[in-house]
């Protein structure tokens, strides 16, 4: 196979992590700062380490896959196989274990070059995703390499529709990432998310509070209602800081606290643990002082 020249972004979920595996919405956006592609090394006898390294990788998900009942239904595992043995590698920048999307972009790469077929609907497409990410994470919802894959914002209604979406522009409201220079495994927090949900006091917080919010914040951002929007990030921020405290690195906690005079919302950006925060704001200019301030590593998106 020639090498194509597509690339794939990264993705940075906006709402819906952890709930939705209740049964949340959630939006997904493309993140394409950072991207990754399929690239061959010529000479298979002399692979830089770091080319190695993601081949590696590649073998140990060619593992999993091996062991997935109907994968081979799915995609031609075997050419995947051959074309890793000829040098086959993965080029990408996006940081791994950071929550903006490295597995969902190699998951939308390696099926969008080895599929079987060309005529799924959204929703079987990402039933085949998520069947390949969840060698990375235990379970996944498909709805990140969709993202990845279709390279367009995907909003998850309740019934648990994909629906892709334009996003309107606007200069009301700013998104920015903060870095915390943290690496952090999804799979054990979602097993961490999952133990907790068997505590009827947490689960009922997470069922009548926080998942109302979630499905409020994304329908005011979708209408454009971003006075609303800002206070519904205000509750999930003050929720995940009570709730989900294992999920947000110490030093960061008091980005969560609530405070009047704060120009920004902070919230966990993928399954958190370290990787990058998710930050909201209708006063960019503020908000670059106050975190230069405290000499944060920000960018906004």
């Amino acid at each position: 196979m020639s090498t194509p020249e597509k690339s794939y972004p990264g993705k940075i979920m906006l709402f819906g992590e952890y709930s939705i595996i209740c049964g949340s919405k959630a939006l997904v956006i493309p993140y394409d700062k950072v991207s990754g592609r399929w690239e061959f090394y010529a000479d298979v006898t002399s692979i830089p380490a770091s080319i190695k390294g993601s081949q590696n990788e590649l073998r140990k998900l060619i593992g999993y896959l091996n062991c997935t009942t109907s994968i081979s239904d799915i995609i031609d595992l075997q050419s995947f196989v051959e074309d890793v043995e000829s040098g086959l590698y993965f080029n990408s920048t996006i940081p791994q274990q950071y929550g903006v999307g490295s597995s969902g972009a190699l998951v939308a790469a390696l099926y969008d070059r080895y599929k079987r077929n060309n005529d799924d609907n959204l929703e079987q497409l990402k039933s085949n995703l998520s069947l390949i990410e969840s060698a990375f994470h235990g379970n996944s919802s498909g709805i990140d390499p969709l993202c990845c894959y279709l390279n367009e914002a995907v909003y998850i209604n309740q019934k648990d529709d994909p629906i892709p979406k334009k996003l309107s522009n606007t200069n009301e409201i700013s998104v920015f990432l903060v870095n915390t220079h943290i690496s952090s495994s999804t799979k054990p927090l979602v097993s961490h998310f999952k133990a907790m949900l068997h505590h009827y006091s947490f689960y009922k917080k997470l069922s009548q509070s926080y998942i109302p919010t979630i499905n409020r914040a994304i329908e005011n951002l979708l209408a454009q209602r971003f006075n609303e929007l800002m206070n519904q990030i205000a509750s999930i921020s003050a929720f995940q800081s009570e709730a989900f405290s294992r999920m947000i690195p110490e030093s960061y906690k008091f980005l969560f606290q609530g405070d009047k005079n704060k120009p920004f919302e902070v919230k966990l950006c993928g399954s958190g643990g370290g990787g990058y925060l998710l930050g909201f704001t209708q006063h960019p200019e503020e908000t670059k002082t106050a975190l230069i301030g405290h000499n944060l590593d920000f960018v906004f998106l």
